[in-house]
């Protein structure tokens, strides 16, 4: 037990001075092992969750990807570039009242918060 000891004290004081000498390259290190840390985690519940079988984007989905169409929208979006005027104000405060009026309508701990319609996710 006591050489155990010993030897675990000197692996740290070698890790300790080595990494006092190459304090640069120990950083790099450190964020390269996070890093690849919070990747491995992130692709593990990317699958875990399933949402890599519902992926369009991945390749062997070319067919379907082909097949699903964009929904036309019933209005363009509100521009992010252009001149500020009694109009464009106006169509935005139209659009914000309508966005609002559909926030107002929704229950916080209903039932059908997380619903399709409630999540804007089908007209």
């Amino acid at each position: 037990m006591k050489k155990v000891r010993e030897l675990l004290t000197r692996v740290g004081e070698v890790l300790t001075g080595v990494v006092a000498r190459y304090q640069f390259a120990s950083m790099i290190l450190i964020a390269l092992i996070i890093a690849g840390a919070l990747i491995s985690v992130s692709i593990y519940i990317y699958i875990a969750s399933g949402a890599i079988n519902i992926d369009l984007s991945r390749p062997g989905y070319e067919s379907i990807r082909d097949d699903t169409v964009a929904q036309p929208e019933a209005e363009p979006p509100f521009p992010s570039t252009g001149e500020i005027d009694e109009a464009v104000r106006a169509d935005f405060l139209r659009r914000l009242n309508i966005y609002q009026a559909g926030l107002q309508q929704m229950n916080d701990f209903g039932g059908d918060s997380l619903s399709d319609e409630s999540l804007n996710l089908v007209e």
